[in-house]
């Protein structure tokens, strides 16, 4: 995973690094949860991922994980309760946009940014 973020130099770099969902997802998790999954709401270290199955027109979210402590049984992904919990944005835009503030020297505004991202 570091090595992954340490290799982005520029922007054709991150546009590679973050192009796919399912990698942005990993690089993800394996920031939040270095040594494992944990709940985020009780802290239980056990939990189990929920598969994709069919729920009427709409499918489980990929990256959904269920406590597996009887007491709490939360379900979560990566982002709950943080800032990209309650976004609709796929992650790869989110991480590209991340990375597009902190690569700058100024600040840069949604105007700015906005153009980077579609591209």
């Amino acid at each position: 995973m570091l090595a992954t973020l340490s290799n982005i130099r520029t922007v054709e770099d991150m546009i590679v690094a973050f192009e796919d969902e399912q990698h942005c997802r990993r690089l993800l998790e394996g920031m939040v949860w270095p040594d494992g999954r944990i709940c985020p709401a009780c802290g239980c270290k056990r939990s189990m991922a929920i598969a994709g199955r069919d729920l009427g027109k709409r499918r489980a979210r990929p990256g959904l994980y269920q406590c597996s402590s009887g007491d709490c049984r939360f379900q979560f992904t990566v982002t709950t309760y943080t800032p990209l919990h309650a976004t609709k944005l796929p992650l790869r835009v989110s991480l590209k946009a991340m990375w597009l503030m902190l690569q700058s020297d100024k600040s840069l505004s949604s105007v700015r940014l906005s153009p980077r991202l579609s591209g």
